[in-house]
């Protein structure tokens, strides 16, 4: 099977959520046989041009502009899109102040137009289309400037998360090559604008998300404008597929005393005490959740329990300051770190915690869940839905025959009440059961869901009759 994926972030260098879940997609297509040609953007700001081989030159429809292709050496299928004009700032969708381009839906509806003439102008034939988030808008192109070529080519788009759109100006609907005719509220208009986010949904065939329980809360969300009558308008075509993992990064290690080794490390770096205490670990962004205010709510209980606390947090965080008081009044229980995107420190902080805190309603993939129970660190969390996470089982304490099976600490909401119950329930079994801590731990390794897991069921719904 020959797939075509689309990304706006380079995924063969996987350096963010968006481009390690698409690269691992990939890879996972590869290993089950499929031909990928895969296209990213080249960002001067973040890419080598020596890594690559020289590049050739076209002209794309949508606009008639001259760009060129590098090649991903050694893999000659992982190919770059360089057009300075829109690739060569200093930031992916924004400049260093955060605020975003306004010019966003031109530059990655130009980015799916290069695509699609680069497969036309080189008669690669894909059996399907991939895209993700920002570059969705090529299903559009399929059916409009680039029919001739694709018009029965079906489009699997994936949304990693639904917080991702881009509004912009209707005047610039023939810009990108939108059919004018589906402006309107059932269509890709939200407010008098035009929702990128809505024409990926409208003009793909099939919209996966990336967890069942995702899914299941959007649909069940007051999301705002309207959002959620337009999901449940395209809802034959809304799909989920859980994100996977790499296991040989995320897996902790067997040998005896590693886990033990890895968490004196950490204390010994954090000033923290080499004692007997159970070890929570959270983050503190809007990608893991934010447990600010139900930390802060709890915080009284949680100094008098036989833990300590480590706080990933940025320092530009509006709590830093009272997070870095309570720091120094308990120095022998609350440390803190910065946050940054390298998954070797993430790896560590998970290793050598006991315990990984995260409360949220809306993280899209609940991979960072997968990657703790990997580690060895239990998830601790608050349902995303109503909708349970298929892979975790909560720890209940009415069920000894569940116990044993237990991989997750999972309260019916994120209210400070019910985070402070499993966290007891967890400090519990830590100190007082440590062969069910043991089991757990083990439970909770056990869970895999790898990247070819994830193809292999992106490919069973490429091949469903009637994509």
């Amino acid at each position: 099977m020959k797939i075509l994926v689309i990304c706006s972030e380079n995924y063969s260098a996987g350096n963010s959520p968006l481009a390690m879940a698409v690269s691992g997609i990939v890879y996972g297509y590869r290993q089950q046989g499929a031909q990928v040609l895969g296209f990213s953007p080249f960002f001067n700001q973040f890419t080598d041009e020596k890594d690559y081989e020289p590049s050739q030159k076209f002209t794309e429809k949508l606009g008639n502009r001259e760009y060129r292709v590098l090649k991903k050496l050694p893999n000659e299928n992982d190919l770059l899109i360089r057009y300075d004009d829109y690739f060569g700032r200093a930031g992916i969708y924004s400049n260093p102040n955060e605020r975003a381009y306004d010019d966003n839906h031109l530059r990655f509806s130009f980015l799916a137009s290069a695509a699609l003439n680069y497969c036309a102008e080189t008669n690669f034939k894909p059996d399907a289309i991939h895209v993700h988030d920002w570059s969705g808008i090529a299903g559009a192109l399929t059916k409009t400037v680039y029919k001739g070529y694709f018009e029965n080519t079906p489009v699997l788009l994936t949304v990693h998360s639904i917080r991702y759109d881009c509004q912009f100006d209707p005047s610039d609907i023939y810009k990108i090559g939108l059919p004018a005719e589906g402006f309107d509220i059932d269509g890709y208009e939200f407010w008098g604008k035009v929702s990128m986010l809505k024409v990926a949904i409208l003009y793909s065939d099939k919209v996966v998300l990336t967890s069942a329980s995702y899914l299941f809360f959007l649909l069940a969300a007051d999301l705002p404008g309207g959002m959620r009558d337009f999901l449940e308008s395209q809802r034959k075509k809304l799909f989920s597929i859980q994100s996977g993992i790499d296991r040989k990064k995320w897996y902790a290690h067997k040998e005896e005393n590693f886990k033990q080794q890895k968490k004196d490390a950490l204390r010994a770096e954090l000033h923290l005490a080499a004692d007997s205490s159970m070890l929570v670990y959270t983050q503190l962004d809007s990608y893991s959740g934010n447990p600010a205010q139900v930390i802060s709510t709890i915080m009284a209980n949680l100094l008098n329990m036989n833990l300590q606390l480590i706080i990933g947090i940025p320092e530009n965080d509006d709590n830093y300051p009272y997070f870095v008081t309570i720091q120094e009044e308990h120095s022998d229980k609350i440390a803190l770190l910065p946050l940054n995107k390298n998954d070797d420190d993430f790896y560590n902080r998970l290793v050598a915690s006991d315990v990984f805190l995260s409360i949220n309603t809306n993280e899209p993939s609940l991979s960072l869940f997968l990657k703790a129970a990997a580690a060895g660190s239990i998830p601790l969390y608050n349902k995303r839905s109503q909708r349970p996470f298929i892979y975790t089982i909560s720890f209940d304490p009415s069920s000894e025959e569940l116990a044993g099976k237990t991989n997750a600490f999972v309260s019916e909401d994120g209210s400070p009440e019910l985070i402070l119950e499993q966290i007891r329930y967890a400090e519990s079994i830590f100190h007082e059961n440590k062969t069910l801590w043991g089991k757990i731990v083990e439970n909770a390794r056990s869970t895999e869901v790898s990247w070819e897991d994830a193809a292999k069921n992106y490919l069973l719904l490429l091949n469903t009759p009637g994509l």
